[in-house]
């Protein structure tokens, strides 16, 4: 059986022997790396508070003057340390004022050769806690290879980190700042021991605050900190080990942090790579959280990319997650969007018979999810459940509850796409992701700034934003630019002339002048715009792709770079593609669009997220199916057999 189209391309059903993966126990999931204490209280373990005064801020060339620390063995204070200390060159001036530590009173006080060991001794392997702790733990990182060569393995609290993260609207997050807001006896400011003093206080202050929002444990704390050094400690959640066992088929891959709430959602073309980057420790601070944050994963095998693209875009509309993956991974940049400006849209509403195309209005626009077809879908029992195990369907759900309050820190609009646009402020022709209003998109581009220095070239000779201009002519130049950028300029100049033929009325004859000025502009700008730019307008055609889980083709029509339709027809009914009765079903309610390619878009959320979906699949599909313009297969399509 085979698909035939006017150039005698051939659609074929692809076989293949699905694999059947082992299941994993659950408890090989957690990242074994990381140490056991980690699960436990902060009051639980021992901790020590410390703090040091210096000549400066660099270790290499400035000098601890003075430690002090006091130890805590489950929440109860067991000892302190505090001692001046000789570094062995004058002290700044300026320091001497902050500290109050002058030469004279460290002239007879110990170097830190001679009470290094001690002091290390003291600390032990508890977790240390500083305000602003990594100054002072890169003396102790410093010092320790310096003198011992060793490396400083102890894990650390930083309640400014802390403090910065999980309550942002404190006025001051200096330890005095910090102290007073929780009123807290603020002690003498730059002496050691006062300040691990102050510093206990914040601490446990700061824990009944973390508690109240679901944060207990010292993983907690370290995840709310989330500094470089500390993810590096951390590392990934998931046990890298793990994803040599998972397979490398289409899907979605849901992420659970350590509540066991989904707290990331990607689809993938290779479940096993999607993974393998999640458990990975990257540049990236946000998506670092994440990482180190989960605790576990599930995943739900698809027959192929473009379902699980549709899946996603479903569940990101379900939850409420911090980070997009359409975002993250880049997906949705690098299209061209030319939005018509408010007040040529009301004149559009108010004299739509002046216009030179049909505006649509928000109620006629297709609301983004699309159809599905009942027919041998009931039959084929696919898992609509928001889970998937390691290979088999179980009746495990992941909750989607949040037990813990989202951080401040994790709101960041980084990874968050924002459709609604600011009229007041942004032009109306922008590069970037997809943004709800009334236009055209073009795209993506692979050099998205050039085109878009194209586009404000042509928009200098064509202007549809300035009122010194009639409507008319404005419209006029938006039809210009439009239908160069659609490839389709010589067509449009051969109907304006075509037009203008027609007047015979002195009265327009001022508008023929116009009109034959504007050809001749036409035939100036496109001499020199890049026709590499052209003709990257969305498409409209037919995915058909083979589903060999259930013996069937998966067909999507496109109409205008969105997933329209989606129906399936079995492998034994497959002659029914070289049908035009069958093709012209399929696109009946939709060819008028396709035809229309001057019409405007109301990008809705919806219809801004199923064109970036589909872009993305047709750059990375991968031989997945077979994509065939509507141009190609035009000659099936008659409406006379309905």
């Amino acid at each position: 059986m085979t698909f035939q189209n006017k150039h005698n391309r051939s659609f074929k059903p692809g076989f293949k022997t699905l694999r059947k993966e082992q299941t994993l126990p659950t408890e090989i999931i957690a990242n074994p790396n990381r140490p056991q204490w980690i699960s436990r209280l902060p009051a639980q373990i021992d901790i020590v508070f410390f703090d040091l005064e210096t000549t400066g801020g660099n270790p290499q060339n400035s000098s601890i003057i003075e430690i002090g620390a006091i130890k805590y063995k489950h929440g109860k204070e067991v000892g302190r340390f505090e001692t001046l200390v000789n570094p062995k060159r004058n002290i700044p001036n300026i320091v001497q004022k902050i500290t109050h530590i002058n030469n004279e009173m460290i002239k007879n006080a110990p170097t830190l050769e001679e009470i290094f060991d001690d002091f290390i001794n003291f600390i032990g392997d508890s977790v240390i806690v500083a305000h602003g702790a990594q100054g002072d733990i890169a003396y102790l990182v410093h010092h320790m290879r310096e003198l011992k060569n060793l490396e400083f393995k102890n894990f650390y609290f930083c309640t400014h980190l802390i403090v910065s993260n999980i309550l942002p609207e404190m006025p001051s997050k200096t330890l005095s700042g910090v102290a007073e807001y929780f009123e807290i006896p603020v002690l003498d400011a730059h002496k050691a021991l006062d300040d691990a003093e102050m510093t206990s206080s914040v601490f446990w202050k700061l824990l009944e605050v973390c508690e109240r929002n679901g944060f207990k444990t010292c993983e907690d704390l370290f995840k709310i900190q989330a500094d470089a050094e500390t993810v590096r400690k951390l590392g990934p959640g998931i046990n890298p080990t793990i994803v040599d066992n998972i397979p490398t088929t289409p899907g979605i891959l849901y992420i659970l942090n350590s509540h066991h709430e989904i707290s990331y959602i990607t689809a993938s073309v290779n479940l096993r790579k999607s993974l393998q980057q999640l458990t990975e420790i990257s540049l990236d601070k946000e998506m670092n959280r994440i990482v180190v944050d989960a605790s576990g994963f599930k995943f739900e095998r698809t027959n192929n990319l473009l379902e699980s693209l549709i899946k996603e875009k479903r569940e990101l509309k379900r939850l409420s997650l911090s980070i997009d993956p359409r975002k993250s991974q880049s997906r949705s940049e690098n299209f061209l969007q030319i939005f018509i400006p408010e007040d040529m849209l009301e004149y559009a509403r108010d004299y739509p018979h002046k216009v030179p195309f049909i505006i649509p209005q928000h109620e006629e626009i297709h609301n983004g999810e699309f159809l599905e077809e009942e027919t041998y879908v009931e039959e084929n029992k696919i898992n609509n459940n928001l889970y998937a195990t390691f290979g088999e369907q179980d009746d495990t759900v992941i909750p989607i509850t949040k037990t813990r309050r989202i951080l401040s820190i994790s709101r960041s609009d980084k990874f968050k796409i924002l459709r609604r646009r600011n009229h007041s402020i942004e032009s109306c022709v922008r590069i970037g992701h997809l943004k709800e209003g009334v236009g055209y998109c073009f795209g993506p581009f692979a050099q998205p700034k050039a085109v878009l220095q194209e586009v404000q070239e042509l928009l200098k000779h064509f202007p549809i934003e300035f009122n010194n201009f009639t409507m008319q002519e404005r419209f006029a130049h938006l039809r210009v630019i439009i239908s160069l950028l659609n490839g389709n300029i010589e067509q449009e100049i051969k109907k304006i002339e075509r037009e203008n033929k027609k007047i015979n009325a002195l009265k327009n004859f001022s508008n023929y002048l116009r009109n034959l000025k504007l050809i001749k502009d036409i035939n100036q700008i496109s001499e020199y715009f890049n026709k590499n730019y052209m003709s990257n307008i969305p498409k409209s055609g037919l995915c058909l792709i083979s589903n060999n889980d259930f013996k069937e083709f998966d067909v999507a029509v496109v109409v205008r770079g969105r997933v329209a339709k989606k129906s399936r027809l079995p492998f034994e009914q497959g002659d029914r593609l070289k049908s035009p009765r069958y093709f012209t079903r399929l696109f009946e309610n939709y060819y008028d669009e396709i035809m229309a390619p001057l019409s405007p878009i109301v990008f809705t959320d919806d219809h801004c997220s199923d064109m970036e979906l589909f872009s993305y699949w047709l750059q990375n599909k991968k031989g997945e199916g077979e994509w065939v313009e509507f141009s190609e297969l035009e000659p099936l399509f008659n409406t006379t057999l309905l």
